[in-house]
């Protein structure tokens, strides 16, 4: 297999896998919390929490894939 050659230094390669960390773990647990949060403010039981915790699930899964196969937006072409 080919690799394309990254030319980035070792820090600046470990910086952007610690933002794409953090950012999947955001998109895992802001929704839920959001969630929570609506549903004792209105008062609604779980509702809300449960679908900001399908939504992250479900906005995390497509991250992480897009990451799997190699699509970010901070790589060179």
């Amino acid at each position: 297999m080919n690799q394309p050659h990254n030319d980035y230094s070792p820090l600046v390669q470990a910086m952007q896998w610690s933002s794409r960390i953090t950012t999947i773990a955001l998109e895992m647990c802001l929704p839920p919390l959001a969630g929570y949060w609506l549903d004792r403010r209105l008062s609604s039981g779980f509702v809300f929490l449960l679908v900001g915790a399908c939504l992250g699930f479900a906005v995390s899964i497509s991250s992480l894939l897009r990451l799997a196969r190699g699509k970010t937006s901070n790589d060179r072409p």
